[in-house]
């Protein structure tokens, strides 16, 4: 544990891709369920895949939020997309690929551009993936 800890939360799988995940500090229970690609019978639970790609996107849009909010800088909306997709890699494994789609709009492009540049320099998740994912912003 740091000695400057800020926040911190848990959560705990029981089970694997057709396991249930709970979240400790809200109670949230999310059913998971092995994809179609991957031979799963039954698409409505969800995936570690679809967990990441929220995770990543809500940690994006947050730090975007925070770097205008400190810059006193006035927008419209943060929209956030990621695409994560589960690639084979040079060990024969499987690794993370990344297409994020951001976009602040009421802002110029060359401003938007920026603040998302910022952002992934500033991004927890960023800085936790920075040089073990591809990642491309579209």
């Amino acid at each position: 544990m740091s000695k400057n800890l800020f926040l911190e939360r848990s959560a705990t799988t029981y089970g694997g891709r057709d396991g249930v995940i709970k979240n400790t500090q809200s109670g949230l229970q999310v059913e998971m369920t092995k994809p179609l690609e991957m031979g799963g019978s039954n698409p409505t639970g969800t995936n570690p895949e679809e967990l990441f790609s929220m995770g990543y996107s809500g940690c994006f849009a947050s730090s975007l939020e925070y770097l205008l909010s400190v810059d006193k800088v006035s927008y419209q909306e943060i929209v956030v997309n990621v695409n994560t997709q589960l690639v084979s890699d040079e060990q024969g494994g499987f690794k993370f690929a990344l297409q994020v789609h951001a976009r602040i709009k009421g802002l110029t492009s060359e401003q938007e551009t920026q603040y998302i540049q910022k952002a992934f320099q500033f991004c927890p998740y960023s800085k936790a993936i920075k040089g073990n994912i591809d990642i491309s912003f579209i």
